[in-house]
């Protein structure tokens, strides 16, 4: 039978579970309530936990950030407010991937210009938009329609957020994309690095992962420049994915010593 407290806006009831089980439901009347009285670790013996459906205003479930246990405890899943974690063996806490993710899924015509432009036109800006914190980075792209004359292209990080990097390249300019012919790789801090060798080819593929630190929240811009103004095209399937992995001085995750 249903409990109702009537005339007060607090207060309490206790409720005793029935001896023989059975469909009962606990419904709280105001936006926000505390249900107290668990103890610190509760045990739900031959249970699962079912979670209402997701709504466009609120999230089926929901971590609030917190202080990450001194010791991580097997099984355990924690927000520090920079990453999520989990715990699959004592000790040996390690960082959820939590991927933003651009891809193409229609070829792109680039401006034809020599300056650093975005890579991505789908959503328009081709940016996201980063917290400070440290994130790991990829991205992969194919050129077509580039200049026949001889020249270089390169990729670039721009954005109005403030942030050092890190990068290595593996790139390659030719007629042909699947042909299995030698490639530059580089490693660069530089904003806008030529990563392919110079030469006649009018296409090109490329693979950059790395790291950046962000120290002013903005936007990051994926970006490849072109050594002579063409209206190249970045293939179908050309991609940038970042995901954090700790604040702006994390130097480990996981059972280091």
């Amino acid at each position: 039978m249903p409990v109702s407290l009537n005339g007060s806006t607090s207060g309490s009831v206790t409720i005793t579970a029935p001896a023989v089980a059975g469909t009962n439901t606990l419904t709280l009347p105001a936006v926000t309530d505390t249900l107290v009285g668990l103890a610190a670790t509760q045990t739900l013996t031959n249970k699962s936990v079912v979670l209402a459906a997701g709504t466009a205003s609120v999230a089926p479930f929901n971590l609030t950030s917190g202080t990450n246990l001194t010791t991580a405890t097997a099984g355990a899943m924690e927000y520090d407010g920079k990453v999520f974690y989990a715990t699959p063996t004592a000790a040996q806490r390690g960082v959820i991937m939590a991927e933003q993710i651009i891809l193409l899924q229609s070829a792109y015509t680039l401006t034809s210009q020599t300056a650093a432009q975005k890579l991505f036109n789908t959503p328009a800006s081709g940016q996201v938009t980063l917290s400070v914190g440290t994130y790991e980075f990829e991205c992969a792209y194919s050129l077509t329609a580039m200049s026949a004359t001889s020249a270089a292209y390169g990729f670039a990080l721009g954005g109005t957020a403030t942030f050092t990097q890190f990068y290595t390249t593996i790139a390659k300019k030719d007629t042909g994309l699947s042909s299995p012919l030698s490639a530059n790789i580089t490693f660069n801090t530089a904003a806008n690095t030529s990563i392919s060798g110079s030469n006649t080819g009018t296409g090109g593929i490329a693979n950059i992962s790395g790291i950046i630190n962000v120290s002013v929240t903005g936007t990051v811009i994926p970006q490849v420049s072109l050594g002579i103004a063409a209206a190249a095209i970045v293939g179908v399937g050309s991609y940038f994915r970042i995901r954090p992995i700790g604040s702006t001085t994390v130097t480990s995750v996981g059972n280091w010593s």
